[in-house]
């Protein structure tokens, strides 16, 4: 009776809430025999009963059927077979109960796996295993009968035959619920790979550059090899390497090379046994960079070597430099900066200084540094490089310096022969004929003793009188010099004209001591900043002596044996500017003018003291950057300006050593001529900041970009592929804010070449190439380090299943089907005889009263 009930359930049970009325149906039938209530309350219970709506149920009981698929094409290594067996016995059991498929390219069912597994069928041809067909495995699967099913599937997961992804829709259709089963980490296998050559997509022309090579090691063991590297298909490097399973990362350092806008890098490895290597196709893997060559700098030097200081430092800064001196200079195309160091205007023809002009103005650079050769009043006047400087030389002021001249002349009697007094005292009246009415002039005659002729006096005042008072000189008596040019220092003490000087004339040999002689010419020019030149003239003079005077005298030396010339050589010494001492120099203390735009990021602000510099005017419109403070002005010791569409810059002291040694020695000289050659150069289209990779995608390469600048947010991002198949073009399509990606038409082996273009409000920014070489066809059944999971996880989520399953004993597992049968029917029946016969009941009782 439990047994009976309990296949009993009700569809309507709050009908029985009407078994609260029987009280009153008992209330109702009081008076009525109790057969007749049991009747009745019967009958009622049976139509509550119906309107429960009571069913039969019955349960049947089936097992869920479990499919194992194991992958035995060529790309599934020995290793992984034995783990594939080892795996299902331990983790699943297959029975006989169980279904068991192989497959390749075909697929067959097969009792006897574990031969299938370990190659000792004869029929493993059949299933074809140079090709993977996960499609054909599902189109058989989808062949049975419509059952719940459980397929546990060993497979890779890489297909090289058909699309398995258009059976999805009828695979998550079919009941079937997908298990890929995969190992815990990348079957073992005898191959060594060049996975990646990672380097920096672009660099500068002869730059270190430092390369990284990736080895995988796929093999259980150790492999020996040898790797080596190339630039350009030319080897560079060959290192002996010994490789540990797993991956490994090599290191090494090169230079990018010269005169190529692209280089091309290759790493190679080749085992030292061919068996520990089982596919050399990926053996190497390349890599493009982009060579930015070095800015060129012509250094115009004014002397020979003048400029090695600089060339040095410019080469160090990363230039290229050519030097020369200006007699030979090179035409300026191709050189981005033209530097003028120290060389004289003479030395440059007009038309070379016409295509300088022309150079900078198509907007190139130019460095002008130096002394009197380069910024000197007329040096580069009216031409074109005057127009190209942001200076312009500063006239100085020419001041009337009045001159006071004594002559002393050797009256001794040998001044009688050849005629040597008169024509002394001519030389003397061309003197005072030549000499400004201002300058001041005396006349000291001398024997043994001194005694003055013409008394200093102004040559305007001496005039009318000079000639009659020399002609009174008279030669005789013998030679004594030292007291004459003492009485000549004494009148010439007392004047104050700028320039004081002292001319000797004798024939003789002097008595006295020569050393208290050149004592005194000494300390006249060294003390009095007055100056003596000596004429020494016939054969008995004192030639050594009368040279030694000039030279100490700071003055000019002459000698003659023929006294009609004493005219002009006195002449000469007024004309002839004496042997003066080189122009006093000091210390001056650069500043950095405030906004300087060319000095704003320099780190320093106090620069080193220089010993002198040229005086230049600042040109209307031009950036004064450094500047010497006068007390009137500004001077400018750096100026900077643009020219047309080129830049300028005038550097007013040398770099030589004679005013800028402490700037030689300065530490920060060489960042202080980068920071200025930087801002000369033209400028260069700054790449993007960006990172773009290629990697292998379920057997598709992909181009991933990430685009890390807000100005690239609504650019549209292009490629180019080049290699053995031609040229191929695209469109990266965006994934999200700065990420893009495309799939490469790339199917061929080989090496290719990606170029990638952003298009950017009109403007096409060229990217640096990238390189990628495939290795293998992809449709080859290889085998590969690395498992298609992606594959795997959409067929496992597509049908409710999942990789590797934690648990699988809830596979065994048994499917119940319950049915449910409706019993009203013979209730309403049995109710309604029950009726019947209760009427019946009651008409017989009835009959028997009556």
């Amino acid at each position: 009776m439990r047994e009976l009930f309990s296949n009993v359930q009700f569809a309507k049970p709050f009908f029985f809430w009407l078994l609260l009325a029987l009280p009153l149906l008992w209330f109702r039938l009081r008076d009525q025999r109790f057969s007749i209530v049991i009747w009745r309350t019967l009958i009622l219970l049976l139509f509550i009963v119906i309107l429960a709506d009571p069913q039969s149920v019955t349960e049947q009981t089936r097992h869920e059927e479990r499919i194992f698929a194991f992958d035995l094409s060529q790309s599934i290594p020995e290793s992984m077979h034995r783990w594939m067996e080892s795996t299902a016995d331990s983790r699943f059991s297959p029975n006989q109960q169980d279904r068991i498929f192989v497959f390749g390219s075909e697929t067959r069912e097969v009792t006897n796996w574990r031969e299938w597994l370990k190659g000792e069928n004869s029929e493993q041809s059949s299933i074809r295993p140079g090709k993977t067909s996960l499609e054909k495995l599902f189109t058989t699967l989808l062949e049975l009968p419509a059952a719940p099913r459980s397929l546990f599937i060993f497979t890779d997961g890489w297909e090289t035959q058909g699309n398995v992804e258009h059976l999805l829709p009828a695979i998550a259709g079919s009941g079937l619920k997908i298990y890929p089963i995969l190992p815990a980490g990348p079957p073992k296998i005898a191959n060594v790979a060049v996975t990646k050559l990672l380097a920096p997509t672009y660099g500068n022309s002869g730059e270190a550059l430092n390369l990284k090579v990736v080895l995988e090691n796929q093999n259980e063991r150790e492999v020996d090899g040898t790797l080596t590297l190339t630039r350009n298909g030319q080897t560079f490097k060959t290192d002996s390497v010994k490789l540990k399973p797993g991956s490994q990362i090599f290191t090494y350092q090169t230079t990018l090379s010269d005169g190529s806008p692209t280089s091309f890098y290759r790493a190679s490895f080749t085992p030292r046994r061919a068996d520990f290597d089982r596919y050399a196709a990926d053996n190497q893997a390349l890599a493009w960079v982009t060579v930015r060559s070095k800015a060129k700098v012509l250094l115009l030097n004014g002397r020979s070597g003048g400029g090695r200081y600089l060339e040095e430092i410019f080469k160090r800064l990363g230039f290229e430099v050519t030097s020369r001196t200006a007699d030979s200079p090179p035409a300026p195309t191709g050189y981005q900066v033209v530097v003028f160091n120290n060389a004289e205007r003479e030395k440059f023809s007009t038309s070379y200084l016409a295509s300088i002009e022309r150079h900078v103005a198509a907007g190139n650079g130019f460095l002008m540094l130096g002394d009197e050769a380069s910024f000197a009043p007329g040096s580069y006047r009216r031409t074109p490089i005057e127009n190209i400087l942001p200076v312009e030389p500063r006239e100085p002021k020419r001041e009337e310096k009045n001159r006071a001249v004594v002559l002393v002349i050797d009256k001794s009697g040998s001044m009688r022969e050849q005629n040597k007094m008169l024509y002394a005292l001519e030389a003397a009246k061309v003197l005072v004929r030549q000499l400004k009415d201002n300058d001041l002039l005396g006349v000291v005659a001398f024997d043994v003793s001194p005694f003055i002729v013409v008394p200093m006096e102004s040559v305007g005042r001496l005039r009318s009188t000079f000639n009659s008072q020399i002609d009174r000189l008279r030669p005789g008596g013998q030679t004594y010099i030292y007291p004459a040019l003492l009485e000549a220092k004494r009148q010439l003490e007392r004047q104050n004209a700028a320039i004081k000087h002292v001319i000797l004339l004798s024939d003789g040999e002097t008595r006295g001591s020569q050393s208290e002689l050149i004592d005194l010419v000494s300390v006249m020019k060294n003390e009095m900043k007055i100056t003596v030149s000596g004429i020494a003239v016939g054969a008995e003079a004192d030639i050594r002596l009368m040279k030694r005077v000039s030279q100490y005298g700071g003055g000019l030396f002459h000698y003659t044996l023929d006294p009609s010339t004493l005219p002009q050589i006195v002449l000469q010494q007024i004309q002839d500017k004496p042997t003066d001492e080189p122009p006093r120099e000091r210390d001056f203390t650069p500043l950095q003018e405030r906004g300087s735009q060319l000095l704003s990021s320099f780190p320093t602000r106090s620069y080193p003291t220089i010993r002198g510099y040229m005086e230049t005017d600042l040109k209307r419109g031009a950036h004064l950057d450094l500047m010497i403070p006068r007390d009137d002005r500004k001077a400018p010791l750096l100026a900077s300006w643009q020219y047309e569409r080129g830049k300028s810059i005038a550097l007013t002291t040398d770099l030589e050593g004679r005013w800028s040694r402490n700037w030689i020695q300065w530490n920060e000289l060489q960042n202080f001529l980068g920071k200025i050659l930087d801002w000369l150069r033209p400028s260069e289209e700054p790449i993007p900041l960006h990172e773009a990779r290629v990697s292998l995608s379920a057997s598709q390469p992909v181009l991933e970009l990430f685009a890390y600048e807000e100005a690239s947010a609504d650019s549209q991002f292009r490629f180019s592929v080049i290699g053995k198949s031609g040229r191929s073009e695209g469109t990266l399509r965006k994934l999200a804010p700065g990420h893009y990606q495309a799939e490469l038409p790339i199917s061929v082996p080989g090496d290719y070449r990606i170029e990638l273009t952003e298009e950017r409000r009109g403007r096409r920014i060229p990217y640096p190439p990238i390189g990628y070489t495939l290795p293998y066809d992809r449709e080859s059944e290889i085998a590969r380090p690395e498992f298609n999971t992606n594959l795997l996880i959409q067929l496992a989520q597509a049908t409710g299943g999942e990789i590797n399953p934690e648990s699988p004993d809830k596979f065994q597992k048994q499917d119940v089907t319950r049915n449910y049968q409706p019993m009203r029917q013979p209730l309403i029946v049995l109710a309604f005889v029950l009726f019947l016969l209760e009427i019946a009941a009651r008409k017989l009782l009835l009959s028997e009263i009556d």
